[in-house]
């Protein structure tokens, strides 16, 4: 489960009419389009909590945009120290009570805690778009959307945009019965040009941290072969990246299957089953959801921020072709 380290460093730190899934059609449409160019291209600072399976994780986030470059720095501020900076190029995780970072190449993705649609219009078979009016975060007005999903494959959201920059004040993830599964919400925010992250690798390493060594996952093309294949799939999710990875933990190496629907993300690890530590069955950290089990010397698991019968159904979808059928 090493692999998953840094991965989870991250995710830890994290009735109006319904509109066409365009956004010229209606204003959530325009609302979501907003918020996710502020997200990237806005420089911000500030503290949020991130409430997940009982327990609140108090977190500063430092965002700095300048000339289509972004660095983001997030600081636990509760429990065990932790940190993560992510630039265009990688991700540093910093352990600061073991004087260690590891680093990883950048998969594209911000590490702030946020619904980022990758394309509004293609989401419109799965999921209904509405605004709900007006509400008050962090002391900021903030206009309500609420993303809600056709099937139970997937979740609801439910977002608190601030009404000047439409950055997400606030986040809920839904379950089907409209209960939140996860919450984030900023205490404090400032939004302000002038900010910046100066913390790099260089000034960690002469601070006396030692880098740890982590093998980078090689990124296979999703149209390659690949001895596993997938018998069906929930509407609407696709492959959407593949990689390879030898894992010192593993009896061999580690094929990673990324799948989305373009909201909705969920991974799938197969690996050679190794004599302990393997997973069996259902497991649950507030919206993060996994299911493993053991197919022909191979433990699967898939393991993502979608419901626990979507994780289930997915991982038992899977299965091995001698030929290497492409995915």
């Amino acid at each position: 489960m090493g692999r998953y380290r840094c991965w989870l460093v991250v995710l830890l730190l994290g009735m109006a009419s319904v509109i066409s899934a365009n956004p010229a059609d209606g204003d959530a449409g325009a609302w979501i389009e907003r918020m996710t160019r502020a997200v990237r291209s806005l420089s911000y600072e500030g503290t949020f909590v991130y409430v997940h399976g009982g327990k609140l994780e108090s977190m500063q986030v430092v965002h700095a945009a300048r000339e289509g470059e972004e660095r983001e720095r997030l600081i636990s501020l509760n429990g065990m120290a932790r940190e993560v900076i992510r630039d265009n190029k990688s991700v540093i995780c910093i352990l600061p009570h073991a004087k260690a970072v590891s680093v990883s190449e950048q998969d594209g993705e911000s590490s702030f805690p946020v619904v980022l649609p990758k394309n509004l219009d293609g989401l419109a078979d799965h999921y209904d778009f509405h605004l709900r009016g007006d509400a008050r975060i962090a002391g900021r007005p903030a206009k309500v959307v609420v993303i809600v999903p056709k099937d139970a494959y997937r979740y609801g959201y439910r977002l608190f945009l601030d009404a000047e920059h439409a950055l997400p004040l606030q986040t809920d993830m839904l379950n089907g019965l409209g209960m939140a599964v996860a919450q984030t919400m900023f205490t404090a925010l400032n939004v302000d040009p002038g900010i910046r992250v100066n913390t790099s690798l260089s000034s960690l390493e002469q601070d006396g941290y030692t880098r740890i060594h982590e093998d980078s996952p090689q990124q296979v093309s999703i149209s390659s072969p690949s001895p596993w294949h997938f018998k069906y799939l929930p509407a609407g999710f696709k492959l959407s990246a593949r990689s390879q990875q030898n894992d010192p933990s593993s009896v061999g190496g580690v094929e990673h299957f990324v799948l989305s629907d373009g909201l909705a993300t969920l991974s799938v690890y197969v690996e050679k089953m190794a004599d302990d530590g393997t997973l069996k069955g259902k497991s649950r950290m507030g919206a993060i959801n996994v299911y493993g089990f053991q197919l022909d010397g191979y433990q699967i698991t898939a393991v993502g921020e979608v419901p626990a019968k979507t994780v289930e159904y997915v991982a038992n979808a899977i299965e091995q072709v001698s030929s290497g059928v492409a995915q």
